[in-house]
């Protein structure tokens, strides 16, 4: 499906081919878990592999902006089933935080990381923000979430071993990657495994 959607020529762009292989890698192993959990494995499939559409329109050094865009192009796709719910799949993929019921306390906080996130671009954190706000998780937005963090573009790998390449890459402090990535997605984890019955780990053979 996401061939139909992406910019000309864009198997000439390295970026874009490394981004292609690796959405075909979360929505695999989308499908395979959603199919183990009584939920819509093609829905699952379709989700893992638009949810990093955004990215092909843009530069690397404006990556950054990719869930939003998804989001918004997505919107504008009348002709997609279910485009809304894809559009949601685009901009949380990269916030699991968002399932962990923030309290108040701790909104500046996370707003703060969002900012960081976006290279302190202040009108892209607010836009990205102001939408987050108004979206409810799901199993489909926390499936994405997971299996996007465990995806390289030819395997699956260990949180750990994502997060310390984020961290190593984006220069995030330990008590940062773990609070906005590590327990939530942890926890991510935890809720699919009493749904599958197995580790996901051992359903994916990650080692």
């Amino acid at each position: 499906m996401i061939e139909k959607y992406l910019p000309i020529n864009w198997e000439k762009n390295e970026r874009s081919v490394i981004t292609y292989k690796h959405s075909l890698m979360v929505a695999k192993a989308a499908k395979l878990i959603a199919a183990k959990c009584n939920l819509n494995e093609e829905l699952a499939y379709v989700y893992g592999e638009m949810h990093d559409i955004g990215k092909f329109f843009l530069l690397p050094k404006e990556f950054y902006k990719h869930p939003r865009l998804g989001y918004e192009m997505l919107l504008k796709e009348m002709l997609i089933k279910d485009n809304k719910n894809i559009a949601q799949i685009c901009i949380t993929h990269s916030f699991p935080i968002i399932n962990n019921n923030v309290s108040n306390d701790n909104t500046e906080e996370l707003n703060n990381y969002i900012l960081a996130f976006c290279h302190n671009d202040k009108e892209e954190s607010n836009l990205l923000i102001n939408i987050l706000n108004t979206i409810q998780t799901n199993d489909y937005i926390q499936l994405i979430q997971f299996c996007d963090k465990i995806s390289t573009i030819d395997k699956y790998i260990p949180i750990e071993t994502k997060l310390h390449w984020y961290q190593e890459k984006h220069h995030i402090s330990s008590s940062d990657l773990n609070k906005f990535y590590g327990i939530p997605l942890n926890n991510i984890r935890e809720k699919f495994n009493k749904l599958l019955g197995i580790d996901m780990y051992q359903l994916l053979n990650i080692k």
